[in-house]
């Protein structure tokens, strides 16, 4: 297949126009406690698998057992005749009546190669992966579904299975989408530059192959859904731990030819998302479906076996690069190729190839690099389907970039922080459009670098280093700068031509006549911290308490419609929504008190909570008596209506934040084993909303960078047989593995988003691998010399063999 080069579209590259920006009366930017914590401290919280409705029954799916297989034949009469069996439904029938998954990637300015598939929310007559799901039983209670389950009768054949992705681009081989061909989803270059002539110049150029481990985000709460067809209303509820209501809402209307408005999604509360619920998936379709045929509520809770086979799995990519360098440290020239393994099927709405794409666009990073060919190849393999988690592509990037980064350093005796100071752009560099097409509006990397440097205390590590070698102790020191991709904007979604997926977001705000707030809003929170965050930027901007805001989220019925909460975007999306909306009550309030006050609007201001005229205190009404005159008596001015309130749908752009981690391990070259001793972060997130929440996302984004890096490997055997589906097998970071940190902040406004905001919920999970890497293969320098770490996860085993 032939492969386009790949000129990003200059919607990406181009810069929007500035953006107003609100004057701040203090709640924005201060350090507020948040006020959602408290009843989920004391358990007074509602999650779905916590939801008991009259009448209800259970779903249980039959999986299958072959990682790929052709169904000859299914009973399931046995089931059916078991007491308290209501209902089986097989993929037959379900396709027949609910449309597959799929995903249509057309007219995209990046200039894509792309092969969508069909994704039943049943299988038909073949399965593509271990733990798809080929049969659902109804049940009285999940014990008996469980039983039904086990009395279907299949007859299947076993098929050849293809796992190692890099087999699966070979001819001739096992094809897990035979219509296709061959196994590549999607295939793209990205040139930039002269390539060839950079590397002829080079001194020096470095190789390197980088295994990331397939690993998954494992939430404490896993999936879980409610579907409840109600007659009286003649249409279904769906509650289901996501974080995009309105998504699902759409797809389950489009997937079972329902009417849209005769459907609700709630959200409730989620214990957990990191990407991975945000998506359709087949159990919500499923149940939408059964709820129909059995005109009763009806429960599914996924368990942890089903969480770690079942749901998808991420950052499953191998990546080649050369990095060719002057020998004063100069970067001349780069080349990667990314093959991600995205396993049997296509997602809903990202597709899973946008993974080694992201990793192509971004692998740069913050470094003046002129010249780059990044090949992006996303491959099927019969394994599960992987997807987007905390990160998407970033974390492949930034390991391929900081570890040859460091591995060029060694090679020419150049210490990793002079390279990097050397090479990486400064804050008088921006706006600046990157090799690869992307758009920097505004950064700090040099700044931010120099920063974690002396929060280490660098010089004085190398001397403690440097005596703690003559004791028999091995400390190093790994670097890991990155700027990050935030909020995925309109213009970029409109560019990459998916019409799956949109770039704005919603708001909606009322002040009622006691004074009191009530907003609604198209994100969703799961642990971010929007109802203190929303409420600060609503205080801030009508000059109300943030106890009197009221926040609503994820019910389909009663919010606008919006896109949810994931690619660090909600701070940017939702909160320049928030603080557009808040601007036209503002407005609003000063036309009101004005007319009222006999007064031009231009002589008031808001201050201590009240429109009052400037520099006559006494000549004031509160927000109470505003609100009170808009609704009881509707003294507004001739051309406005009465109320008070107002709506704002924001399509925000995409800004860039950037970070530096700096880690320092001790290795105990004996067992391989690694303690992470210090931490260090310092950020650039454009202005912040509330630097409490923003730490608290920073740390544990760390915590999951450091199971990436050390713990977390999805394993599967030649048969494509998965290994680790318990968490026996599966090892996730304890609190004991997560460090002392450190965290320092710059705060550059952004000049092309409301607010200045900047996204920044990903970053934290990004940069820690290469981090911990780097400081791994410092410490056993003086052992081994300075050797690349070619897998993830850095176990003890991997680490011993760096030195065997």
């Amino acid at each position: 297949m032939a492969a386009r080069s790949l000129p990003f579209s200059p919607l990406i590259a181009a810069r929007p126009q500035k953006e107003f920006e609100m004057p701040t009366a203090g709640p924005f930017g201060a350090a507020v406690k948040r006020v959602e914590d408290p009843r989920f401290l004391v358990g007074q919280t509602s999650f779905v698998e916590g939801m008991v409705l009259p009448n209800m029954l259970s779903v249980a799916f039959l999986r299958s057992p072959y990682a790929h297989a052709k169904i000859r034949s299914i009973d399931v009469s046995k089931a059916l005749a078991l007491p308290g069996v209501v209902r089986v439904l097989t993929g037959e029938e379900a396709i027949k009546r609910c449309k597959p998954i799929r995903v249509e990637w057309k007219e995209s300015k990046f200039e894509v190669d792309f092969k969508p598939c069909d994704y039943p929310a049943i299988a038909v007559e073949r399965t593509r992966h271990v733990g798809e799901i080929v049969a659902a039983v109804v049940a009285e209670n999940r014990y008996l579904a469980e039983d039904g389950v086990e009395l279907i009768e299949v007859e299947w054949e076993p098929l050849p299975a293809v796992v190692d992705p890099e087999k699966a681009l070979e001819k001739g081989g096992t094809l897990v989408h035979e219509e296709w061909g061959d196994n590549v989803m999607l295939h793209s270059h990205i040139r930039g530059g002269d390539v060839e002539g950079a590397f002829r110049q080079a001194d020096v150029v470095v190789k390197g192959r980088f295994a990331m481990n397939r690993h998954c985000a494992a939430p404490m709460e896993g999936r879980a859904v409610v579907a409840n067809y109600d007659a009286a209303q003649n249409g279904m509820t769906v509650w289901t731990s996501t974080q995009m209501p309105h998504m699902v809402r759409t797809k389950i209307a489009e997937a079972l030819d329902y009417p849209e408005h005769r459907i609700r999604v709630i959200g409730p509360d989620v214990g957990g998302g990191f990407g991975l619920k945000c998506h359709i998936f087949p159990e919500e379709l499923a149940l939408s479906l059964l709820t129909l045929d059995v005109k009763r509520p009806l429960k599914w809770v996924e368990d942890r076996r089903e969480n770690l086979y079942g749901s998808y799995h991420a950052k499953d990519d191998i990546c080649y690069a050369e990095l060719a360098v002057k020998n004063d440290g100069t970067i001349l020239g780069l080349k990667t190729k990314f093959i991600g393994d995205v396993g049997a099927y296509t997602s809903y709405p990202w597709t899973p190839s946008f993974e080694p794409l992201q990793a192509a666009m971004a692998v740069p990073g913050p470094y003046k690099i002129h010249h780059v060919h990044c090949e992006a190849l996303a491959v099927a393999t019969n394994k599960t389907t992987s997807s987007v988690y905390r990160g998407v592509g970033l974390p492949a990037a930034q390991y391929t970039m900081e570890h040859i980064l460091d591995l060029a350093a060694a090679k020419i005796g150049m210490d990793p922080a002079e390279i990097r100071r050397k090479n990486i752009m400064k804050s008088s560099d921006f706006p600046v459009t990157s090799v690869t097409g992307l758009y920097y509006d505004s950064a700090t990397p040099l700044e931010s670098l120099d920063m974690a440097l002396e929060m280490i205390k660098y010089p004085e590590f190398r001397k403690e280093q440097e005596a703690a070698r003559k004791q028999g102790k091995y400390l190093g020191i790994g670097i890991s700068a990155m700027i990050e991709m935030t909020t995925f904007g309109f213009e970029y979604w409109r560019a990459a031509g998916l019409k799956s997926v949109t770039g704005y977001d919603s708001a909606h705000l009322r002040v009622d006549p006691n004074g009191g707030v009530t907003l609604t809003v198209g994100t969703f929170n799961h642990g971010q911290g929007h109802p203190t965050a929303y409420a600060q930027l609503v205080a801030d901007g009508i000059g109300c308490k943030i106890e009197d805001v009221t926040f609503i989220q994820g019910d389909t019925q009663m919010t606008p419609y919006g896109w949810g909460t994931w690619g660090s975007r909600s701070a940017v999306a939702g909160g320049g929504a928030v603080i557009k909306a808040s601007e036209k009550i503002r407005e609003k309030m000063f036309r009101v008190a004005a007319n009222l006050m006999e007064v031009s609007a231009q002589d008031l201001e808001l201050k201590d909570g009240k429109v009052q005229v400037k520099g006559v205190p006494g000549k004031s009404m509160t927000i109470r008596e505003v609100a009170q005159a808009t609704v009881y008596t509707a003294d507004v001015p001739d051309d406005d209506e009465p109320g008070l309130e107002a709506s704002y749908y924001y399509k925000a752009p995409t800004p860039y934040a950037n970070s530096t981690h700096i880690a320092v391990v001790e290795v105990d070259p004996e067992t391989g084993y690694t303690k992470i001793l210090r931490y260090v972060v310092t950020e650039d997130c454009g202005r912040m909303i509330n630097p409490m929440i923003v730490d608290g996302q920073i740390a544990g984004g760390v915590a999951q960078g450091i199971g990436q890096a050390m713990f977390e490997h999805h394993q599967f055997d030649e048969s494509g047989q998965i290994l680790t589906t318990s968490l026996m097998d599966y090892l996730i970071p304890s609190c004991a593995d997560v460090p002392p940190m450190q965290f320092g902040h710059l705060e550059t406004p952004c000049p092309i988003s409301v607010g200045g905001i900047k996204g920044m919920g990903e970053g934290g999970a990004v940069a820690p691998p290469p981090a911990i890497a780097n400081a791994i293969a410092d410490a056993l320098a003086p052992l081994a010399g300075w050797k690349p770490i070619g897998r993830l996860p850095m176990s003890p085993e991997v680490v011993r063999r760096q030195i065997a």
